[in-house]
């Protein structure tokens, strides 16, 4: 069974590098959405998209560090 401790932690090192990188999408996505009105953003097409990537890499974020709460950590 060792051999696959080090499939696991490549794994693992992956799922870290994907949390910080779906951490800072959603800080940026987030920063777009600050800059605009609420009628703005409710009103332009692509500001709805933006809002929606943004909620969805939170429900992402939130399932992985649910499931895998030491990602947060790091």
């Amino acid at each position: 069974m060792e051999a696959y401790q080090n499939l696991i932690g490549v794994v693992l090192e992956k799922m870290q590098m994907t949390h910080k990188e779906l951490r800072f999408n959603l800080d940026g996505l987030n920063g777009v959405l600050q800059q605009h009105s609420e009628e703005e953003k409710r009103d332009t097409p692509e500001l709805l998209t933006i809002a929606e990537l943004r909620d969805t890499y939170a429900e992402l974020l939130s399932a992985l560090e649910g499931r895998f709460p030491g990602l947060r950590e790091l």
